[in-house]
């Protein structure tokens, strides 16, 4: 199995495991050319029971400069974003992140000005399976 595999499957299980269903994977946007998100969820939110639908897209940072693997996923994610803002506006969008991207990149100053400039919602997750996710708005 590949990383990209093993990340997936890590992320998926995880939101399964915090009650979110699975119906989209892969999420396809109705673009030319064709492009798509990891993961389509959604959950019952109980105390409002209205649905919380998410994509999220998942990413491994695994090259040697970490700039270059956000400045990518950032890229990604607000194409994305507007993709979906068209296809299907109340379905929130989530980055997929490693803890050890989120702990070195995405706390530091540079991070931090990504997130808030380009209204990034994380989803923090580490490399070991069944431990609880991480939502960073």
């Amino acid at each position: 199995m590949s990383r990209r595999d093993k990340y997936h499957y890590i992320v998926k299980n995880a939101l399964i495991t915090e009650g979110w269903q699975i119906t989209h994977d892969p999420y396809s946007f109705a673009s030319n050319p064709e492009l798509s998100t990891d993961l389509g969820a959604e959950r019952v939110i109980a105390a409002t029971r209205q649905n919380h639908k998410i994509a999220v897209e998942i990413k491994s940072f695994l090259t040697l400069s970490q700039v270059v693997d956000m400045e990518r996923a950032i890229g990604q994610f607000v194409i994305y974003r507007g993709l979906l803002k068209r296809q299907e506006p109340d379905r929130e969008l989530y980055l997929a992140v490693p803890s050890h991207a989120f702990e070195d990149i995405f706390s530091g100053d540079v991070g931090q000005v990504a997130i808030t400039e380009s209204n990034l919602k994380l989803l923090v997750y580490t490399l070991n399976e069944g431990e609880t996710l991480q939502w960073i708005p």
